[in-house]
């Protein structure tokens, strides 16, 4: 069942490695919404056999970056994201 809930948790405040709860409440979604993405082929879990993932694999995924097929685009895109980041911080100076 897929019913939208209010976010209650953004990606910079999460754990590094989350679960179905965590992620539900990241992109406001129900638990059952965020272990059927878990479970989906690609979805960027780690290889514990348990339903957690890498925060940031889980980011790019969701930005349409498959981190497990092409992961020279995911290191290209998190370059990006640092530079971006760095830059922000040297105009508030």
């Amino acid at each position: 069942m897929n019913v939208k809930r209010e976010i209650t948790l953004n990606w910079d405040d999460a754990p590094d490695t989350i679960t179905p709860e965590i992620y539900a409440q990241i992109r406001g979604h129900s638990n059952e919404w965020a272990r059927s993405r878990f479970k989906e082929k690609n979805f960027p879990r780690l290889e514990s056999g348990k339903l957690v993932a890498d925060k940031t694999a889980v980011r790019l995924y969701d930005m349409g970056i498959d981190v497990k097929n092409n992961p020279k685009q995911s290191v290209e895109l998190l370059i990006l994201l640092e530079l971006q980041k760095m830059n922000e911080r040297s105009e508030r100076k």
